[in-house]
């Protein structure tokens, strides 16, 4: 069926991209502003995720999410947010479906309206978070799936990795951005806590609740560590999360309480905490339904250059210290078992040792020189740390997080790589 040159009009008086897609993902219309944007004339009978995503396979064979597929079935409109690598980077794109309906409310085409969203990424930086390597856009990517949907969220990661980042991130990205994000530390979270942040502060003499998340909907509510929650609470948690619904002990009283639920994990092993009890059975399975694993930092090493110069650009009052290239690969060479967290505490006590000046290997306080060898850590920086030293040998072993005997093998190995060095340029 052919698009009236009325309805075309309409579409081309809009200035976000719009596609007018049938039921089989041909386009039968494209707006100007799409045309524009994307640089496609020739749009008749090709598919939209064609067009979008330079892809000949349906979004939903891919691994996307299809706002179409699901406005199919629910006759609404439906949302998605989706990351895509274009050349020098990356983008995110909102895609939204809107079924245009027939008298008898059947959908004739579906309207798509795609917006390039550049703030996602900005996002990402303001939250620390880099994606060079493929690991962390592969965290994006999951993020991506989930943002624009409704479901409870599981990260898992090692400590530091930065789990309440991507947190943000998701937060940021979701339909709940315009609200608050409340963080609750479960390691200390009491059943009274946990009412008074969720009910609000129960005043004196049997007074009613005031303040509390139920009366402020909308927002997401973080549960960091979620293996530490007591047993009680995680019957409690699973209610929420099953219900929608949350009640205050003793009382038979319900009350709706309109937050996405995010959690974390910083087990090793996540499964095991059902099998050891740390953890509900049904509370794990319900979390798992959108489970994101965020790797720790030495898998994510093409991110640690940028991720340095972030650090120490907001250390430093939004200018950024230099650091030598001998600090970067002393960096990269690092397994960093603290992760991000101890990258940054590292940094900042360079910054501080630097004063101002570029940052050198000598400034790196080295619980980071226990772990590589001679060869890594250049023989100028052990020589250079050495000759600056104005205690004794055991004191200096003690900075560089190394045994006395230790130091001086590596001292003498720095010393003859460097007797090498200078003999190959005579």
């Amino acid at each position: 069926m052919a698009v009236s040159a009325e309805f075309q009009g309409i579409l081309d008086a809009l200035e976000d991209p719009r596609l007018l897609v049938r039921s089989d993902y041909t386009v039968a219309y494209a707006n100007r502003a799409f045309r524009q944007k994307f640089g496609i004339d020739d749009f008749e009978g090709r598919k939209c995720h064609e067009l979008v995503f330079h892809d000949l396979n349906p979004c939903g064979s891919c691994g996307r999410i299809c706002p179409m597929d699901k406005s199919v079935f629910s006759r609404q409109v439906e949302r998605a947010l989706e990351r895509e690598l274009v050349p020098g980077g990356e983008r995110f794109l909102e895609l939204e479906s809107v079924p245009v309906a027939a008298a008898d409310g059947s959908p004739v085409y579906f309207m798509e309206r795609i917006r390039i969203r550049d703030d996602a990424q900005n996002a990402a930086l303001r939250e620390g978070i880099v994606a060079r390597s493929p690991a962390t856009r592969r965290v994006l990517n999951a993020i991506a799936r989930v943002a624009t949907l409704n479901v409870p969220v599981l990260f898992c990661g090692p400590g530091g990795c930065g789990k309440q980042s991507f947190t943000r991130f998701l937060h940021e990205n979701s339909r709940r951005a315009v609200n608050a994000l409340v963080k609750l530390d479960c390691t200390a979270l009491t059943d009274e806590r946990f009412e008074d942040e969720l009910l609000g502060r129960s005043a004196k003499l049997g007074g009613s609740r005031t303040g509390g998340l139920a009366s402020r909907p909308g927002g997401t509510l973080y549960f960091d560590e979620i293996s530490a929650l007591s047993p009680g609470l995680q019957r409690r948690l699973l209610t929420l999360l099953e219900s929608g619904f949350v009640r205050e002990a003793g009382s038979a009283q319900s009350v709706a309480l309109d937050w996405r639920v995010v959690c974390s994990t910083n087990a090793e092993d996540p499964d095991r905490l059902v099998a050891s009890g740390a953890l509900r059975e049904d509370l794990w399975l319900r979390l798992c339904v959108a489970r994101i694993d965020v790797p720790p930092l030495k898998d994510r090493r093409e991110d640690i250059g940028e991720l340095a110069e972030l650090i120490l650009r907001r250390t430093g009052d939004g200018e950024s210290a230099e650091i030598s290239s001998e600090v970067l690969a002393l960096l990269l060479k690092c397994s960093w078992p603290g992760n991000i967290r101890e990258l940054e505490c590292a940094l900042m006590r360079a910054q501080l040792l630097a004063g101002g000046r570029k940052i050198r290997p000598a400034d790196l306080e080295a619980p980071r020189y226990s772990e590589l060898s001679a060869e890594d850590v250049c023989g100028d920086t052990l020589l250079e740390e050495e000759s600056r030293w104005q205690g004794t040998r055991a004191g200096l072993a003690r900075r560089m997080g190394l045994s006395e005997r230790t130091l001086y093998r590596r001292l003498q190995e720095a010393r003859e790589l460097q007797q090498k060095k200078e003999k190959g340029t005579k």
